[in-house]
């Protein structure tokens, strides 16, 4: 395994969520995708009548439109992929916004969607920041260098959710708690990454947590300088475009912002089991 990461200027600080194993539920089914006409159809967050009996999905099965017309969206951990759209990412085309007060992360290539899925943000008191990001890292096995669990001497775990920013206590030892498929937005830990996911849950410290299987298709996917968008208005996924925040928080340095030009000098790649590979966030 491989880690890939863009150096920044500002030194790399501690991460912001931790995570525990989950095992893969069945994968998503894909089915044969109808033609439509959006201009036809409503937006399915205004669909009148989801919660009563009547209601019927009128979208054709296997469409985005389809998926989010569904009586249980947006409160569903199911998540909806487009495997043609995947293999056309590039961080020209595509960007990833992730909506909070839905707890949603979509992933759009070419103005179209093609992925959906359930994520859980950060609590009170340790928010998601919101803004404008781009994924400056990469790395399918990181390690967080601030969460994890206290090991006494005896090989004993004297606390399974330490937080290091409050003291190593003598004769412990730190494990950092596993991240898999990490993606950095933000140089002070902020990303995406495998957590536990409840939907329309906020359940970290400020990271976006995804489902295993959906995080590793993501990373499979992704590309480093891919937009991100984070934000506390209602995304406008049915039109295929994005919602600037409301209330940015955070923004990258002047220099910094989605929008320049990357210098392929600035990516480097690091081996997975050097001294570099883990504790970097």
């Amino acid at each position: 395994m491989k880690r890939i990461f863009l150096l920044t200027a500002s030194a790399v600080l501690l991460t912001a969520c931790s995570t525990q194993t989950f095992y893969d539920p069945a994968p998503a089914v894909q089915l044969p995708v109808q033609p439509i006409i959006p201009a036809q159809l409503p937006n399915p967050l205004d669909l009148p009548g989801k919660d009563l009996p009547t209601y019927v999905n009128t979208y054709p099965v296997g469409t985005h439109e389809h998926f989010a017309a569904q009586r249980e969206y947006p409160l569903t951990l199911e998540h909806w992929a487009n495997d043609a759209l995947l293999m056309q990412v590039t961080r020209a085309n595509s960007k990833l916004v992730i909506c909070i007060p839905q707890q949603r992360a979509r992933l759009y290539v070419n103005g179209k969607v093609a992925m959906d899925w359930a994520v859980s943000t950060g609590t009170n008191g340790h928010e998601t920041p919101t803004g404008v990001f781009r994924i400056i890292e990469k790395n399918e096995d990181h390690k967080s260098s601030r969460y994890g669990k206290f090991i006494d001497a005896n090989g004993k775990v004297t606390n399974g959710n330490a937080d290091l920013a409050h003291g190593l206590p003598e004769g412990q030892t730190f494990q950092g708690a596993g991240m898999p498929y990490w993606h950095r937005f933000t140089p002070d830990g902020v990303g995406l990454h495998t957590g536990k996911v409840v939907a329309g849950k906020r359940l970290s410290h400020g990271c976006v947590r995804t489902q295993n299987h959906v995080a590793r298709k993501f990373y499979q996917h992704s590309v480093l300088q891919l937009p991100v968008y984070i934000t506390r208005a209602v995304e406008d996924y049915y039109r295929g475009g994005f919602v600037k925040p409301i209330d940015v928080k955070y923004r990258p340095k002047p220099g910094n912002d989605y929008t320049d030009n990357i210098a392929p000098t600035q990516i480097k790649i690091v081996p997975a089991n050097s001294a570099e590979a883990h504790f970097q966030a």
